[in-house]
């Protein structure tokens, strides 16, 4: 009879607690729907090293948009649009919200950060990583690669890329290379800062060989031609380097070694004789590069 009475107070008591689960399940609803959202609080990721946007440039958006949630009850406020909302915007890589239970609203951004600034017919935009775009204007500037060319795509422009970031590190090319124009994948044209000529890369493979055959055509052809005897330099053969000649009648080829294609030494380990650096004739000197440019890759 007693364990009869033990469970059946058992069961009252697990009654009891659902019960009071319930209970306060239903007054924490009641009293979500009565709080109100107090403030919004936003942080920017990286603010210490671009400025898009601040603070209040964010704030103003969520207001143009009408999605301040300040003064409304927590149980209105859709954080799901707000963080969509700030996804979309050009300005930033990635936005999340978070309700917290102060009534705050907390919103963490990063801003966009450019890799390259890309010119499409009469449009300009930056680009990130992942291809998204950012419309440049006088208020926003960064040093970043330039490449022009038509894209279908934002995206289509980061075929730059990996060439672009080879020519960071390396100072002599960062300063041989000025800009970047992008006919196709495989046509990728550097523009050098060398008066008179275009390289035509190719595509974005083999990027440390395709230098090593330039830095061997600039130091065994172009001293001897002349630095204006060229309008275009192709890497895109294998085991070779094409120049056109401005008639565009000769197409003199230098063959470089079968190895150097497969163990192409670093652009560094190559030094130029400064007896073969050309001394421009008076005719030439208009069109020659200066010498500070022409010895470029002599100082790495």
């Amino acid at each position: 009879m007693l364990k009869k009475i033990l469970n059946i107070l058992k069961y009252i008591a697990l009654i009891a607690a659902c019960g009071g689960l319930v209970i306060n399940f239903i007054w924490a609803n009641i009293q979500a729907d009565t709080r109100t959202c107090n403030e919004v609080v936003i942080d920017i990721e990286n603010d210490d090293t671009v400025a898009f946007v601040n603070r209040t440039t964010l704030m103003n958006m969520l207001n143009k948009a009408q999605l301040n949630p300040t003064g409304k009850n927590i149980s209105e406020i859709n954080t799901d649009t707000i963080e969509k909302f700030f996804n979309n915007s050009e300005y930033l890589e990635k936005a999340e919200c978070v309700m917290m239970k102060n009534g705050k609203l907390h919103v963490y951004t990063a801003q966009l950060i450019p890799v390259l600034r890309v010119f499409d017919g009469s449009e300009s935009f930056y680009v990130n990583k992942d291809g998204k775009a950012m419309k440049a204007t006088n208020s926003i500037h960064t040093e970043v690669p330039i490449v022009s060319g038509n894209f279908q795509n934002p995206a289509d422009a980061l075929v730059v890329l990996p060439i672009a970031k080879y020519v960071s590190n390396k100072p002599s090319l960062n300063e041989l290379v000025t800009m970047y124009s992008v006919k196709d994948k495989n046509n990728i044209i550097i523009i050098p800062s060398i008066y008179g000529h275009f390289i035509n890369f190719g595509n974005n493979t083999n990027i440390d060989n395709k230098f090593a055959k330039l830095k061997l055509f600039y130091k065994e052809v172009m001293p001897v031609k002349g630095w204006d005897t060229y309008d275009t330099i192709s890497l895109k053969w294998n085991y070779q380097v094409v120049a056109n000649r401005r008639s565009k009648r000769i197409k003199p080829v230098l063959f470089v070694d079968s190895t150097l294609e497969d163990d192409a030494p670093h652009l560094e380990s190559i030094i130029l004789p400064k007896e073969t650096t050309p001394k421009p004739s008076a005719e030439t000197k208009k069109t020659s590069p200066k010498n500070k440019v022409k010895n470029a890759f002599n100082r790495n």
